[in-house]
């Protein structure tokens, strides 16, 4: 609350400004500062129930937010396709028909509750909206996430391609982090606000340079971040169908910065924001098994899994980018989504009746079996890896003290009012790497055996 009625939002969007005026936001120095009232108002207002529905009724499910209820779907804008060819992978660009293949083999897993973008077509940006809207249609009965909307001009024609707004749901990256709404992506989500559909409102600050390294500073900043968008939509429309997507994943400081999508530093606090939005009584769009790796292998399935139980074990609803995703965002690949969707079919029954007292237990068996399945001998060696990386999983690595907290208000507050912007975090990263932030373990190694894989994606021709 601090961050945003001291420190503020800079907003470049002039409707935006008026919207966030009208709920009593005031401008101050080119950022818009939010009362703490206008927050708990916009709580309070946002909608509780978001159904997402499918052209096949079966398909249809509601996010409800009083519930424990999950449903997990693809997601990623990825630039690259992966397929395994006569026992090699061969990676290719991305394009319209490669979106069509992934639909129809989604439509077949059972274990894919809903589909987001996981490609774009390959058009230009004037016809992008509606060409993904066609395909989409064309292509999948399941509730239709198509992510970026490109041009909110388009958008009616997008409903009626896909045969109605009930049909759809988006999500807007609406924040350039630190504290910044995008002037185009605030028109997206105003427009989509605005026609009454389902919307994920995402932030994906990155501890130690677009964030806080530390842990408080991340999830605070984060916090802020979203819920300025909260305040924003349901000044748009009382009521707003939208989504609390946190996502604080950290950067690989000790190498090229990259974000650390599947790391336990990352999985931890994925499950925090997740547990943060829970705690407001409002709808949660999680983030899970985004993996680091390039390609189908031993680490990716152990990371994903752990990703995927503590995602779902801290209450997150609605699972995005679950299945498929390689090298951070970059690649899919149709051998990951029916890997990820056979272990998804291990995990669910599981962890729904598993209490928290067990959680370590089960995630540790899960990892195991997961492994297990796809041809991995798993030795003594590995079993201490996954039980280093849930033990770091749950391993609060700072205090969560009042002075802490004023430490990191002040990192924010500086990145976001001096002229060093983000250099700030980069600047104060060096303890919490010295102090072990960022998770150092073994490698996972084992050849997988593809032969269920590859009797799937026969099957699905």
């Amino acid at each position: 609350m601090r961050i945003l009625s001291e420190v503020g939002v800079k907003v470049r969007n002039r409707r935006a400004i008026d919207f966030f005026a009208s709920v009593g936001c005031k401008t101050a120095d080119g950022r818009v500062v939010i009362p703490e009232s206008a927050v708990t108002r916009a709580i309070s207002q946002t909608a509780k129930q978001v159904p997402f529905v499918a052209s096949a009724g079966e398909h249809s499910f509601t996010v409800d937010a009083g519930s424990d209820g999950i449903s997990y779907g693809t997601g990623g804008q990825a630039l690259y396709v992966l397929r395994r060819r006569e026992g090699k992978f061969l990676r290719s660009s991305a394009d319209g028909n490669d979106l069509r293949e992934i639909l129809q083999l989604c439509e077949g897993l059972q274990n894919v509750d809903f589909i987001t973008r996981p490609v774009e077509p390959d058009v230009d940006a004037e016809n992008m909206d509606a060409e993904k809207a066609r395909i989409f249609a064309a292509n999948t009965s399941k509730p239709m996430n198509l992510a970026n909307l490109v041009k909110p001009e388009k958008l009616d024609e997008v409903v009626e391609i896909i045969g109605g707004r009930d049909l759809l749901s988006f999500i807007a990256c609406l924040v350039v982090s630190p504290l910044s709404i995008d002037d185009g992506a605030a028109d997206k989500l105003m427009t989509i606000v605005e026609h009454d559909i389902p919307i994920s409102i995402s932030s994906c600050a990155q501890g130690g340079t677009t964030a806080p390294l530390s842990e408080l500073g991340e999830l605070s900043q984060l916090n802020a971040e979203v819920l300025a968008g909260f305040v924003l939509a349901n000044a748009v429309k009382p009521g707003a169908k939208v989504l609390y997507r946190g996502i604080p994943i950290t950067s690989d400081l000790m190498k090229d910065g990259s974000p650390r999508w599947c790391q336990p530093d990352s999985i931890r606090r994925l499950a925090l924001a997740a547990r943060m939005s829970r705690s407001y009584g409002i709808p949660c769009c999680g983030t899970a098994a985004v993996s680091d790796e390039k390609e189908p292998s031993a680490q990716g399935i152990a990371e994903k899994t752990l990703s995927w139980i503590f995602e779902g074990a801290a209450g997150a609803h609605y699972i995005n980018s679950a299945l498929g995703m390689l090298e951070q965002v970059l690649t899919v690949s149709p051998e990951q989504y029916v890997i990820d969707d056979i272990i998804l079919g291990q995990i669910k029954e599981g962890l729904s009746g598993t209490s928290p007292e067990d959680l370590q237990v089960f995630a540790a068996a899960s990892a195991e079996r997961a492994l297990s399945t796809f041809g991995v001998k798993v030795d003594d060696d590995i079993r201490r890896e996954i039980g280093s990386r849930i033990d770091f999983i749950y391993d609060k690595k700072e205090q969560y003290t009042e002075e802490n907290a004023e430490k990191q208000f002040e990192a924010v507050r500086k990145a976001c009012t001096s002229s060093m912007g983000s250099n700030v975090f980069m600047k104060g990263s060096r303890r919490g790497l010295r102090e072990g932030v960022l998770y150092q373990g073994k490698r996972i190694e084992g050849d997988l055996d593809f032969s269920v894989v590859d009797a799937v994606l026969a099957g699905s021709k």
